[in-house]
Parts: C-alpha cells; structure tokens; sequence
C-alpha cells in the first residue's frame, strides 16, 4: 500500500520540487507553481484519505443473546442489530471476498451483501426474506459457538 502511494506522489513531488527550486518548468504542459502546489496537496489529500478508509476502517462483531451487533467504520454509522428471529439459518464458512462480492468494504454481490477488512472467513446469514448477509471474521470457531448459543442450537 505504501509502495502506491510512493508511486503516485513521488514523481508529482520531484516534478514540484524541480519547478520551484531550479525555476525550469516541469512537464509538456507545465502549470504554474501555484496550480502545482494545489494539485500537490489535493492528491496528498487524497491518497491520505485513501489510507484512513483502508486502514482505519473496523468490523466489530459482538452476537448477544438479544442478538447480532455489528458495527462498521467509518462506513455504517449506526450499529445494526439483527435478531434471531430474522435468521433462518447460518454457515460459518470461507469465501472469495473478490468473486462473491467483488472485494472487500461494503458490497453487493451476485451472494448477497458483504462487511468485510480483510480475510476469506465468514459468517453468512440466510433471512427469513431470502437476502443474504456475509459478516467477515477471523475467528470462524468463536463465532459459530456464539451463533449455536444465540440460536439456541447446541452441538
């Protein structure tokens, strides 16, 4: 990731640099030194946001007895709450987040829907409506113990 973003500010900065140290102008079409600085912190800008929605982007999932508690930032603001009623059945399981659901985040799928950082394991929920829902999770065992408890199937 870091390496992206070397590769894409890099040569913007050298170019900067060149320009407004040694006054030549940098590129075919060069802009002026003011455009050139503005263009310099939009995509810095960019890019830093970029690595916070990758980076600072958290799945939290807690299952209660009332319940399955999910949180996910930045990209759901309020706390879902899906019940036991809504469930008709569920699978701890793995996945290709990029064939099922196109990646990771946030996502629809030809499977359902996804939340998802990071990992191929999930808990995918079947609801009484048909929809379908993949939670990811790195821990598979913990998750399915929690869900047979919530649901109040025991092996």
């Amino acid at each position: 990731m870091y390496l992206s973003v070397l590769v894409a500010l890099g040569p913007l900065y050298y170019g900067t640099i060149v320009q407004l140290t040694t006054g030549v102008p940098w590129g075919d079409k060069p802009a002026s030194n003011t455009v050139l600085l503005l263009i310099d912190l939009f995509v810095t800008l960019l890019m830093a946001g970029s690595l916070w929605l990758v980076f600072g982007s958290k799945l939290v999932t807690e299952i209660k007895s009332d319940g399955i508690h999910v949180r996910f930032k930045p990209f759901l603001r309020k706390e879902k709450v899906i019940t036991s009623e809504q469930i008709e059945r569920f699978e701890v399981m793995k996945y290709s987040p990029v064939t099922d659901y196109g990646g990771w985040g946030v996502k629809s799928g030809r499977k359902g829907k996804v939340l998802n950082v990071s990992g191929n394991k999930g808990l995918l929920l079947v609801f009484k409506n048909g929809k379908k829902l993949m939670i990811g999770t790195h821990r598979p065992e913990a998750i399915k113990h929690a869900m047979n408890k919530m649901m109040k199937r025991y092996e």
